[in-house]
Parts: C-alpha cells; sequence; structure tokens
C-alpha cells in the first residue's frame, strides 16, 4: 500500500485490542499514523500497542470502557498529550448482547448495548470535534453493519444502536459540510472475529434464534479478514476519500474494494 500518506496524523482507534481495531491500528501505523488505542482488555491492546512500537509506530494504549465518559475524556487528552492534535477517529468497538428475544432481554444489557454502540461514538465525536475543527481538518469513520437496515431476531438493541449510528453519522455530515471535518461510515459485512464467534457460541437450544447461517459461514470459509476491512478503513480516513462525506461504504460492493486495492498500491 502507499507509504507514510498520513505521516505526521494522530489517529484514535477504539476496539483496537483485537480483530477489526487491531488490523486498522497497524494499516495507519503502516501508513504513518501515530497511534491512541483503546479497548477494554488492558493486556490486549498494551500488546497490540508495543507490536506497533516494535515496528517503529508510535503508539499508546489507553485501556478502558468507551461507554464511561470518563475513559472518553482520557484518550483524547492522552492523544491532545502526546500528539497535540487529533486528526482520525475509528468508532470501531462494539458488543452484540444481548443476543436473544426482546420478551427475555435483560433491560441493563440492551442499554449497555447501547450505550456502547451508539452513545460511545456521540461523545468520541463531542470531545474530538472541537479540536478537528480548530485544525480545519479531520477524518471520521464509524464501523457500522448491515443489521442498521436489516433486522436481525433476537439482536434488537445491536440493530437499533447500528440505526441510530447511522442516522447520527447522516446528520453530522450536514453540519459539518464546509468545515474540513468529514464523516463517513463502513459497512464490512462478515468478518472472522470475536464477535462472529460470539454469535455461533449461542446456545440455540429451546429458543426461536436461528444461528445456522453464521456457522455455515464460518465453516465455508466465506468470513472475511480484519486485515482486508483494514485497508478499505485506510483509504477512508486517507487523502484518497478527499471530498466524500456523509457516505456509506460497503465492504461488498466490489467496484469500490477494488478501486481501493488500486490506489493503496
Amino acid at each position: 500500500m502507499a507509504k507514510k500518506k498520513l505521516q505526521g496524523q494522530a489517529a484514535i482507534v477504539t476496539g483496537s485490542g483485537r480483530g477489526i481495531g487491531a488490523a486498522v491500528a497497524e494499516r495507519l501505523a503502516a501508513a504513518g499514523a501515530k497511534l491512541i488505542l483503546t479497548a477494554r482488555s488492558e493486556e490486549e491492546v498494551e500488546n497490540v500497542a508495543a507490536s506497533l512500537r516494535r515496528q517503529g509506530a508510535q503508539a499508546l494504549a489507553v485501556p478502558g470502557d468507551v461507554s464511561d465518559p470518563a475513559t472518553v475524556e482520557e484518550i483524547v487528552e492522552t492523544a491532545l498529550e502526546e500528539f497535540d492534535r487529533v486528526d482520525i477517529l475509528v468508532n470501531n468497538a462494539a458488543v452484540i448482547w444481548p443476543l436473544e428475544e426482546t420478551v427475555y432481554a435483560d433491560p441493563d444489557e440492551w442499554a449497555y448495548n447501547i450505550t456502547t454502540n451508539l452513545i460511545a461514538p456521540f461523545t468520541l465525536v463531542r470531545n474530538v470535534l472541537p479540536v478537528m475543527i480548530d485544525q480545519h481538518y479531520g477524518r471520521i469513520l464509524n464501523v457500522s453493519s448491515d443489521a442498521a437496515f436489516t433486522p436481525l431476531f433476537g439482536a434488537s438493541a445491536y440493530c437499533a444502536a447500528k440505526a441510530g449510528l447511522d442516522m447520527f453519522a447522516r446528520v453530522l455530515a450536514l453540519e459539518l459540510a464546509g468545515s474540513g471535518v468529514s464523516i463517513n461510515t463502513l459497512y464490512p459485512n462478515h468478518v472472522d472475529t470475536a464477535m462472529q464467534e460470539d454469535i455461533r457460541s449461542v446456545d440455540t437450544t429451546d429458543t426461536r434464534l436461528d444461528t445456522s447461517w453464521f456457522h455455515a459461514a464460518h465453516a465455508r470459509g466465506e468470513l472475511a479478514t480484519p486485515a482486508s476491512i483494514a485497508d478499505l478503513a485506510c483509504w477512508l480516513v486517507g487523502p484518497w476519500s478527499r471530498n466524500r462525506n456523509g457516505e456509506f461504504f460497503n465492504a461488498a460492493d466490489v467496484v469500490w474494494v477494488e478501486q481501493v486495492r488500486r490506489e493503496l498500491v
């Protein structure tokens, strides 16, 4: 891929202890970005940051739960203290639970899903926007899901949160027009991550949940790799996506994916 196109830029990547987030962090570091990484698992996110530093990148870990506003403030403050700027925000952290019919869903677990998948991205955006607007530059990327527009039985919280995230992006794009700051959304589709493992781990005995498609897709080897999604994310937060704002990009869009592959060479 193109080297150092993000040289001098500072990026925050949430949910970067593993999976898509870790792969995005590695890709952005390879393009020259300085990284603030965050995830709930201190061990995982510290390991990713340490690995990137061994490769010559500037990468710091701020472990914590982005559903906590205090954690969000610490993340942004660390970026400003260490790098004096925030150019890129990748809202990737997400949870899938609860996976059960609404009548049986735990209200606290349902609310935590909404907080993590929708309110946390808002809180992060709200904290970085003043900096980005003052810079007259910023790239925000929300990692969403086709669950935002395709209902999934038993996933009422996840579907509602992702639908809200998409509408938030649409409104924010209108507000950011002409500011030098943009927001776009990526649908990665089905990726070989811990979330997919979680879905396959659900015991559907004596329930109406049907996870057979997820088991079959995994068995057929149809899940995308996190690295392939990281390429798409890099394109969306880099110079290749200039003049793109408020748009939704899908990893299943063959024409766009081929464009990304050509331009990242």
